[in-house]
């Protein structure tokens, strides 16, 4: 499975912590977290057109929205790595 490209499966994994952060606090649904691994994986359902407009405007740094929200966001992804995260 290649890391940061959709998948026939429906799914876009990241191990960008800060983008999955990012994508979290868009509202992007986070299915799966593989915490087993170094670096952590996490998987979104990539059905949206709009996943990889997200993805483009965060990796060219012009991700806007609300500071509070993407912080919250990326400390619950933290959480979720640390205490080893189960469906």
């Amino acid at each position: 499975m290649t890391i940061g490209h959709p998948h026939n499966d429906g799914l876009y994994p990241t191990t960008n912590t800060a983008l999955a952060a990012w994508l979290y606090s868009q509202g992007f649904q986070l299915t799966d977290v593989d915490a087993s691994s170094f670096p952590s994986v996490f998987y979104f359902e990539s059905s949206s057109p709009k996943l990889q407009e997200s993805v483009r405007d965060f990796q060219v740094g012009k991700a806007e929205g609300n500071i509070a929200t993407f912080y919250r966001s990326y400390k619950r992804l933290l959480s979720m790595i640390k205490t080893g995260y189960v469906r």
